[in-house]
């Protein structure tokens, strides 16, 4: 073809698709490839099975390592700690947990964190497997709903966890005395609760606890229910001696409390948790009947109320029915002389029959009642409670022999009439006798008596006198005259021995008088028997 022909276009061939050809992959990157996938698939599992991360405060670090220490539940593991750090107010330690999966309903609002370690406190030892295993936190669940990632650490253990079987009350007490977190409680001897918590009530300036106690022992709190301290050894000194009670040793050294129902209650119905009561400081106020009902009354005395105290006993016929509330001083200016007033509390309800019921026998007016006593004897008086003590208390009685007395009802709180106590009469009866003593002519006495004194040594010398006498003179001739009368006595023996002449002729004398005797014995038969012998005579022998 000669270059400078014409070039026919259409007669040029038309470039079309050619066939494709694709290299293969390399096998040597298939195994990458399916790393990778698992690598992923693993990554994402992960990802998908990592549990909350929390963070828990506590107060120092101790016992705690990062990779080793775990988070428990029952002995079950939920968590381990990854990571501690210093708080930015450096007064606590951070501690951030990682938590699985399944743990994350229990994370809420008052779950609570705290180590484990071996610990020996007054309520016990606890944490001894720690000592082989390592320091673990503890882990008790909240009951709100409201999740939480934030926690501040116990510094203790709990004394009760949150699913222990039981029921929790509130206590209310002005002094705690010895008790504290962990105070066992008792029922009749039993431990059947511990105290949970203490704080301080800043409206009502009270202390107010939480005792826990566990199922069944939960029914028996009632309402009617009364607690009482047990802390260390109740000892009461009264008339009735010395009365030492305690729980238990524990209550000795840790403290206690315990609680029982009024033996007269007929309520058996258990008592709500969270149910508020008062703790007493003793069984014997615990179990005191509520007062409802109140009468004031005011007493004078003439003596000194040494050993009488604010909450003393007023007695009436050894029954309790009121108690002193106070004791002052008034200075009278018109005699200037003080007085000593005692106010009492006088309880009514306490002087009515105790199973009567109250639509039978209603309350009196208490006032009139008492007017019309103090008319027929009725007055208060001082009593010792015990000599080892010297305590005192308030004995209200009938004095039939005291003069009548009247109340003023207008003097409000009545005005008791009093009279000297057991004690006072006793001193004044001692300063009696020392007065009748003094009056006594002790010097005239004194000197009769040194007479009379001199009078019996002089009988005394004579007496002396007189038995030297009779050592002198009578005692030889009183022993001649017994050895005279040891003679006659071997002379008197030796005559009456048979071997002597007066035996002999006594033994014939009574020979003689025998035979004589025999011949009156027949002679008085004969005549007996023929009496007209007497007339005619004996009559002749037949021949």
């Amino acid at each position: 073809m000669n270059p400078e022909d014409p070039v026919d276009i259409d007669a040029l061939p038309v470039a079309g698709p050619g066939a494709t050809h694709r290299t293969p992959i390399p096998l040597v990157w298939l195994i990458p490839i399916v790393a990778a996938v698992i690598g992923g698939w693993i990554a994402v599992h992960s990802i998908l099975q990592r549990g909350p991360a929390i963070t828990v405060s506590f107060a120092d670090a101790e016992g705690i390592e990062v990779g080793k220490t775990k988070v428990r539940y029952k002995n079950v593991d939920l968590g381990l700690v990854r990571l501690v750090t210093l708080a930015p107010d450096h007064h606590s330690v951070k501690v951030a947990i990682d938590m699985v999966k399944s743990a994350e309903p229990f994370l809420v609002k008052g779950t609570r964190f705290w180590i484990v370690r071996p610990r020996l406190g007054t309520t016990g030892v606890s944490g001894i497997g720690t000592l082989l295993s390592g320091d673990y936190l503890g882990m008790d669940i909240g009951t709100d709903r409201d999740p939480a990632r934030q926690f501040v650490g116990l510094e203790a253990p709990p004394v009760i966890v949150g699913d222990a079987p039981g029921r929790e009350y509130v206590l209310e007490a002005h002094d705690l005395g010895s008790l504290g977190i962990g105070a066992p409680a008792y029922f009749r001897h039993i431990q059947v609760g511990r105290v949970s918590s203490v704080a301080f009530d800043q409206s009502d300036h009270e202390m107010v606890l939480k005792v826990f106690v566990s199922a069944p022992y939960d029914q028996l709190v009632t309402s009617d229910t009364r607690f009482w301290h047990a802390s260390g050894l109740d000892v009461a000194v009264n008339s009735d001696g010395v009365r030492v009670q305690t729980e238990s040793l524990a209550t000795i050294l840790a403290g206690g409390l315990a609680f029982d129902s009024p033996v007269d209650t007929s309520n058996s119905t258990a008592a709500a948790a969270e149910t508020r009561f008062r703790l007493a400081e003793n069984r014997d106020a615990a179990m005191k009947a509520p007062d409802n009902i109140s009468d004031q009354y005011l007493l004078y005395f003439n003596e000194s109320l040494r050993g009488l105290s604010v909450g003393a006993t007023v007695d009436f016929h050894g029954v309790e029915i009121g108690e002193v509330v106070a004791m002052n001083v008034e200075y009278d200016r018109a005699t200037a002389k003080f007085a000593f007033p005692v106010l009492i509390n006088v309880y009514p309800e306490r002087i009515r029959a105790r199973y009567r019921s109250a639509s039978k026998m209603p309350l009196m007016d208490t006032h009139t009642l008492v007017v019309s006593m103090v008319e027929h004897g009725f007055r208060a008086q001082l009593r010792t409670a015990s000599l080892l003590t010297g305590k005192l208390y308030v004995a209200l009685d009938f004095f039939p022999q005291e003069p009548v007395a009247h109340l003023a009802t207008d003097d409000l709180p009545l005005h008791l009439p009093t009279i000297p106590g057991n004690l006072e009469e006793l001193q004044s009866t001692v300063t009696s006798v020392a007065q009748k003593l003094d009056q006594l002519p002790l010097g005239a006495i004194a000197s009769k008596l040194n007479v009379a004194a001199g009078s019996l040594e002089r009988t005394l010398a004579t007496t002396n006198q007189l038995m030297s006498r009779l050592d002198a003179e009578v005692v030889p001739a009183a022993a001649g005259a017994l050895t005279q009368a040891r003679q006659t006595l071997a002379q008197t023996q030796a005559t009456l021995s048979p071997e002597g002449s007066l035996q002999g002729d006594l033994h014939d004398s009574l020979s003689s008088v025998a035979r004589a005797a025999d011949s009156l014995r027949t002679l008085a038969e004969y005549l007996d028997a023929h009496p007209e012998s007497l007339l005619r005579g004996k009559p002749a022998d037949p021949p």
